[in-house]
């Protein structure tokens, strides 16, 4: 027979357990790292920042191109003896030197501090130290003196050392809802490419648009992707004038009162699944709506089926909170799918 209350016991303590371990506070667990998604904290003494606060300002909030020019990130500065609450921060830069130093020794190992004791500072990177999803990069020196020729030498590796983090959490999280292969399987039979979206994105089905336009769309903040191409067609004006020319046919009966800005268009050549594209970015706004964003676009030209592809991803985000570089970068990672199915040619 079952003891019916034993068992109801058991399960609110294993109930209490799993709670306990989701929490991180399982002994010896440690916890999961906070933080403001474009901001990191350096953490240093008040009379070292006074002397490398130009420095590190200028490598770190590395400006991004958007409406106006924003920061990939934003720093701020806290001191090591107070630092207990942030130590569980998600970004943390550590400037110290061995002559003051508090919390060196739990980042780096012992074989670390000999080489500062030899005399040579050096530039470290470090995750989980004190949490989980955290990392720790910084600059060591013997002596305080040294820690800002230091930080100007190694300034631009702190800066790509979170930035390559943050990429990767993109694209781990990108598809985090799946991957639609039923679409990219679908668009292959029945236009000749492929392209692989996330399953957060939904197609937006509109009478006024031809066959040869496909809208998809992600809210929150907003970004839509538009798919076109045109058969045999002629030679690419890739001035700023002409590309701004081009956008405005492609996109004006999808987002109805958006201008490009013609003056903000920056081009570049990307190499993605062994095809050349044209990378268009540029800025848009719709002066009725009082609103703007940024565009990144990709012009593909599959010369075995004589069609010239574009693929123009919008992004509105207003939040200054956001990094808008996370949701730029997805947006060229999904591009970069577009693959030209081989020997296909749909039927116009």
């Amino acid at each position: 027979m079952v003891n019916f209350k034993s068992f109801r016991t058991l399960l609110s303590f294993l109930a209490a357990g799993m709670l306990v371990f989701a929490c991180g506070k399982m002994p010896g667990a440690k916890p999961r790292a906070f933080g403001r998604e474009k901001e990191i904290l350096v953490i240093c003494d008040n009379d070292i920042w006074k002397n490398i606060e130009k420095a590190m300002r200028r490598e770190i909030e590395a400006p991004l191109e958007a409406v106006r020019t924003e920061t990939v990130f934003e720093i701020a500065q806290v001191e090591a003896t107070v630092v207990s609450y942030y130590k569980e921060w998600d970004k943390l830069i550590l400037i110290e030197s061995l002559d003051a130093m508090h919390l060196l020794p739990e980042v780096v190992d012992d074989s670390t501090l000999n080489v500062l004791k030899s005399g040579r500072g050096l530039f470290f990177s470090q995750i989980d130290i004190w949490a989980r999803g955290q990392r720790v990069v910084g600059i060591a020196a013997p002596t305080r003196e040294e820690l800002l020729p230091l930080v100007k030498l190694n300034g631009n590796k702190i800066y790509t050392a979170f930035l390559r983090q943050l990429e990767q959490e993109e694209l781990q999280n990108m598809y985090v809802s799946g991957r639609d292969s039923t679409l990219a399987d679908s668009l292959a039979a029945a236009f000749g490419f492929r392209f692989l979206l996330p399953d957060v994105y939904e197609r937006t089905s509109a009478d006024s648009l031809p066959e040869n336009k496909l809208l998809f769309v992600h809210q929150d903040p907003v970004r839509s992707i538009l798919i076109t191409w045109f058969d045999n067609p002629g030679p690419l004006d890739t001035t700023q004038a002409g590309l701004a020319v081009l956008r405005r046919q492609v996109t004006g009966d999808v987002y109805p009162g958006q201008e490009t800005v013609e003056y903000r268009i920056k081009t570049s050549r990307v190499q993605a699944n062994g095809i050349e594209r044209l990378r268009v970015f540029g800025v848009w706004e719709n002066r009725q709506e009082i609103s703007g964003g940024v565009f990144i676009d990709q012009v593909i030209d599959s010369p075995t089926q004589h069609r010239r592809f574009y693929i123009d991803c919008l992004l509105f985000c207003p939040d200054p909170r956001l990094n808008k570089y996370r949701y730029m970068f997805q947006l060229d990672r999904i591009m970069d799918s577009f693959q030209i199915v081989a020997g296909a040619k749909p039927a116009t």
